[in-house]
Formats: C-alpha cells, sequence, structure tokens
C-alpha cells in the first residue's frame, strides 16, 4: 500500500514538473512572437538619438553606437527568425529563451554605454531627452519582455543604471533627486512586470486547463453512448431549457395585457413584451438552424405577388429603421414569383434586420430588377459594408463582423447563415456586392411568373373580445409554472382548463368530471412534447384517446404539440407525429389564432 502511493506521488510529481516545463515553453514562445516589433521600434529609437547627438558628442563614437545597435539588431532578428523556423521541431526551448536573455543584455549594456557616451554636462536638457527616451524604452519593454522576467532585467538594470549614475553625479539637488526618483520609478515598473508576467502565466495556465479539460472531455464522449453529439444538440438542449421559462413569461404577459386597464400600465407591459420577444427571436434563430439541419422544412410553393410581401415588410421595418433615424423604402412592383412564401419571407426580414442593423445613418431600400429573365429580389443599405477577405466568413454560423463584444442586440451571427441554407432549400441563387465603409447589396434571384388573381381565401381574424365560452382544454405540461401561465391565459379566455403533468394525471383528471364521455371529452388538447419519464406529448393524446375510443367515442380529440426542443431529431420526432406543432415560445396571439382555427 504504502509502495503504491510512493508510486503515485512519484508520477504526480513527474506530471506537475512536465506542467511547469510546458508553461515555460510557451512563455518563451510568447517572448519570440512579440520581439519582432521590438526590434523594429529599437532601431527607429536608435537612429533617432543619433541624429541627436551627432553634432553634440564625437561623430565617431556615434557611429560605432549606432553600428553597435544595428549588428546586434542584425543578429537577434536571425535568432528569433531561427527559432520561428525550428518551433514545431523537438528543440530545447529553455535554452533560446537564456539566448534571448543573452541578447537583451548585450541590448542592455549598449542603450546603458548612450548614457556615458552621450553625457553633455554642458546641454543637460539634450541627456534629458535621451533619459526620457531610455525611460520609454524600459517602459514599452514591459509589454514583449513580460512573458520571461529575466530578459526584461537583463535588459533594463545594465541600461538604466549609467543613467541613474550620471545624475546621481551632477552635482545640483535637483539632478540628485531625479535620480533617486528613478530608482524607485524602476523598482515600480519590476512589481508591475511581475504582475504582468502573473497574468500572462496565469493564461496560459488557464487556456492548458482548458486543453486538458477538452481532452477529458473528448475522451469520455467517445465512451459514451452518444458518441455523435455535436454542436447543434448542444444548442437545442440549452435553448430547450431556455425556452421554456421565456414561454411562461410571455403566457403570464398575455394574462397581464388582458388584465391591466390603464393605459401607463400597457405600455409597460408592452414594452416587457418586447423585450420578451426579441429574446425569443435569438431563440427563433437557433431553431431555424436546427430545422435546416433536420431536413424538417418543408416547401410548400404557391404564386405570390412580391409586391404584397414588400407591403407586409414595410409594414413590420418602419418603425425598426425609424428608431434607428433611418430611411427605409420598398420599391412597389407588379411582379410575381412561384415559391414557398413563409420561406421567402424569413429570407428578406433577416436580410432586412441585418441591413438595419449594420446601418447608423443614411438609409436601407428593398425593390427588385430584371436579371437574365429572372428577377433579383435585392436589399440595399448605406451602412458599414463588409471587407473583400471577409465575404466567405460572413455565412458560418456565430460570425459576426464588427461585434467583438458579442453585444445580443446585435444577434447572434446566424442570420446570414439562415439566409443561405434557406436560399439554397429554395434553389434561389445568391446576389451579394458590398465594400467596405460604403455599403452592402444582399439579395437572391428567383425567376418571375405572370400575374395572377387572388384567390378569395377564408381569413380568421383575432381580436382581444374573441372567447371560447364552454371549450374544455387539457393542458399537458411537466412544467409548473407554465400549466399555470397558460391555465391562467385560456381562463382568460373563458375556457374550461382541465391540467395535468403527465399522461397518467391526464386520465385521472378526465374521469373525475361527471357526465357521459362526449361531455368529459376536451375539446383540444395542448401538450408539451418532451414529458418526464420519457414520456411524450403524442403519446399521451393517443392514450386519451384509446380512452374515449373504448367509451364509445370515435372521433380523435384535436391537438397541438408544443415543444422547447429543437434538436434535429426531436423535432424530426414530433413532426411525424402528425399533430400540429408550436415551438416555444408562444405568443399568446398566435396561441388564440390557432385555437380559432381548430374549435371554429
Amino acid at each position: 500500500m504504502r509502495a503504491n502511493s510512493v508510486g503515485i506521488m512519484s508520477k504526480n510529481k513527474s506530471v506537475k514538473t512536465c506542467y511547469q516545463a510546458n508553461i515555460k515553453n510557451e512563455l518563451i514562445r510568447a517572448l519570440y512572437q512579440r520581439a519582432h516589433t521590438a526590434l523594429i521600434g529599437v532601431t527607429t529609437t536608435a537612429t533617432g538619438i543619433a541624429a541627436i547627438f551627432f553634432n553634440e558628442v564625437s561623430d565617431q563614437r556615434v557611429v560605432i553606437w549606432l553600428l553597435a545597435i544595428y549588428s546586434l539588431t542584425f543578429i537577434r532578428y536571425l535568432s528569433i527568425k531561427k527559432f520561428k523556423a525550428l518551433d514545431q521541431l523537438p528543440v530545447d526551448i529553455v535554452f533560446w529563451g537564456w539566448l534571448f536573455v543573452f541578447f537583451t543584455f548585450l541590448s542592455g549594456l549598449t542603450w546603458g554605454a548612450a548614457s556615458i557616451i552621450f553625457f553633455t554636462p554642458d546641454n543637460l536638457p539634450l541627456f534629458n531627452i535621451l533619459a526620457l527616451i531610455v525611460i520609454t524604452l524600459s517602459i514599452g519593454s514591459l509589454v514583449v519582455l513580460s512573458a520571461f522576467p529575466s530578459a526584461y532585467y537583463s535588459f533594463v538594470i545594465p541600461a538604466m543604471l549609467p543613467m541613474i549614475w550620471r545624475y546621481l553625479g551632477i552635482d545640483e539637488q535637483y539632478y540628485e533627486i531625479f535620480g533617486a526618483l528613478l530608482i524607485v520609478f524602476y523598482l515600480a515598473l519590476f512589481s508591475i512586470l511581475r504582475a504582468n508576467h502573473s497574468l500572462l502565466r496565469d493564461s496560459i495556465v488557464l487556456r492548458f486547463k482548458n486543453v486538458d479539460l477538452i481532452d477529458q472531455l473528448t475522451e469520455q464522449k467517445e465512451k459514451a453512448e452518444q458518441a455523435n453529439i455535436s454542436k447543434t444538440k448542444f444548442l437545442a438542449s440549452a435553448s430547450h431549457d431556455m425556452r421554456q421559462p421565456i414561454h411562461a413569461m410571455g403566457l403570464f404577459l398575455g394574462v397581464l395585457e388582458d388584465r391591466v386597464e390603464k393605459k401607463d400600465q400597457k405600455i409597460i407591459v408592452q414594452k416587457i413584451q418586447k423585450s420578451n420577444n426579441a429574446l425569443s427571436g435569438l431563440l427563433d434563430s437557433l431553431l431555424d438552424i436546427s430545422k435546416l439541419d433536420a431536413g424538417v422544412i418543408k416547401i410548400v410553393p404557391q404564386p405570390f405577388s412580391l409586391g404584397d410581401l414588400f407591403g407586409a415588410l414595410n409594414n413590420e421595418f418602419q418603425a425598426v429603421a425609424k428608431e434607428k433615424n433611418l430611411q427605409i423604402k420598398f420599391v412597389y412592383t407588379k411582379r410575381w414569383v412561384n415559391s414557398d412564401y413563409r420561406i421567402v419571407e424569413r429570407i428578406m426580414r433577416n436580410l432586412i434586420s441585418n441591413a438595419i442593423r449594420y446601418t447608423e445613418t443614411g438609409r436601407v431600400l428593398i425593390g427588385c430588377r430584371s436579371y437574365r429573365g429572372k428577377t433579383i429580389v435585392a436589399v440595399y443599405d448605406t451602412g458599414i459594408g463588409i471587407p473583400e477577405v471577409e465575404m466567405q466568413d460572413i455565412f458560418r454560423e456565430f460570425y459576426q463582423l464588427h461585434n467583438p463584444e458579442r453585444d445580443r442586440s446585435k444577434g447572434l451571427g446566424l442570420g446570414l447563415a439562415i439566409v443561405e441554407r434557406m436560399a439554397k432549400l429554395l434553389d434561389l441563387p445568391l446576389h451579394i456586392k458590398s465594400t467596405s465603409k460604403k455599403g452592402s447589396v444582399f439579395g437572391f434571384i428567383i425567376p418571375v411568373i405572370p400575374a395572377l388573381v387572388p384567390a378569395t381565401t377564408k381569413t380568421v381574424v383575432v381580436s382581444n373580445a374573441l372567447y371560447f365560452d364552454n371549450k374544455r382544454v387539457l393542458v399537458v405540461d411537466d412544467e409548473a409554472e407554465i400549466r399555470e401561465s397558460l391555465a391562467e391565459l385560456l381562463r382568460g379566455w373563458h375556457c374550461d382548463v382541465v391540467v395535468a403533468a403527465s399522461g397518467a394525471e391526464a386520465l385521472q383528471a378526465l374521469q373525475k368530471h361527471n357526465g357521459s364521455p362526449e361531455i368529459n371529452r376536451p375539446d383540444i388538447i395542448l401538450a408539451d412534447y418532451r414529458l418526464r419519464d420519457d414520456e411524450t406529448g403524442a403519446e399521451v393524446v393517443a392514450k386519451i384517446n384509446a380512452m374515449y375510443f373504448e367509451q364509445g367515442v370515435v372521433q380523435a380529440i384535436p391537438a397541438v404539440i408544443i415543444t422547447g426542443d429543437t434538436a434535429p431529431d426531436r423535432i424530426k420526432e414530433a413532426e411525424r407525429s402528425g399533430y400540429k406543432i408550436l415551438h416555444k415560445p408562444v405568443p399568446p396571439s398566435a396561441l388564440k389564432l390557432l385555437l380559432a382555427e381548430i374549435l371554429d
């Protein structure tokens, strides 16, 4: 037992030593990565000093000093280049670290010699310029040399000591005090150096820990049953958990809006709803990506007027553009196309949202023009534009330009990724032009068809005054807040509501009601898709219909599956159930519209 403990301790010590060596190697690599810029600065500064002192001291000494700086800089440049060439090979990185220290020591000696060579007792203000430059170099080298403190000490100490010695040797109290203050100043620099080194070291340690954690997670993932878990599934899971409380919040806000009467209270509720809708929009972007990955978006082509589409989008975006003091104009067109209206509308909505989001001044123009027998439907803006080198990256998921702080008001970086996939789904080539700092054009090419007379269709008008008197609604959801919020909303619409957390509870609750099967029977079932104990809403609906079928009721109960899942396999599974699908968070108005259609 003791032998095993000793073995484990020895192994842990070996691992720790290796870990520390890796950290040191990374610090030395950081040292070399930053060194090129420092060499340029040193060479330029030295040339300037030589020019200043050329006529003040011996010209020969100036030239020799400057040649020494140039020669040392060139040797250091070769060593840096050599190290970078060997970086991927098994080399002794520690040796290269100390070689760097040696060269910085020589550089420090050279700059220290400047305080001796260029000392001008008859023109002390000129020497003060040299002192200021050496101090500036000392401060600037903090950034470059903080990865390896020995390199900083080896440069600064030989560079500053002659200068301090010169000041302390001047027989004036002012300069003696200044020399003493320089000592204090450099001690403060050493303190800052240690802090910077600690931060840099901690960042490398954190990076190694993250790498180790990723390795561990990868190993566990390979051993797990679901080895093919992808980023999309992770986002879907996170999206599901976020949709639950947002869905409940939206329902409670719907109840609250119906109950508040004062105008100022309604305005507050509407502002909360606006914020909730914005968050829902971010989640809908994740849902769109998941649907596209799952391949469950069904294309329903139909003839429609681009003018009608522009009119609907104009109503939606005029207020949005006005908030940013932008002009937005839709150029009316009589052209018709044959495609999926919903998908084309989503493509246009994403393009217009992007144009408004990235345009600070000017206007956004939406229109279409003929192109080789087809038409280009495009959004023009006077925004920040896109550099040519980044044109291909903008269609990557979560990629955003000009948003390093990840401001969520600028979206998730999914808009153009969704546009590209939806355009491919409809076989619509994209049309893109952009000039950095001038503006962009985003659109798609679509075939046109002869104009048609729109068919008269039945529409359901939903207003706040619409109620569902005596309609029994069964709500099945394993989240208590969602059951409560949905029940409150439905009762506000005069529904008779029965709630349950599972299929068993639903059957038990329905059996408690007195009367014949026809009287007990719900008019509609609203069920969450994923319930506890691996039960699904579709299974609950099937059990309830089976119960009533045994009692002689043949007609199936209409049902709506409400789900927060965005995982592609879950979406496919829900679609196969054959029931109407709503994705959380569901706006109360959308739920009311669907109930009106089903219960009419």
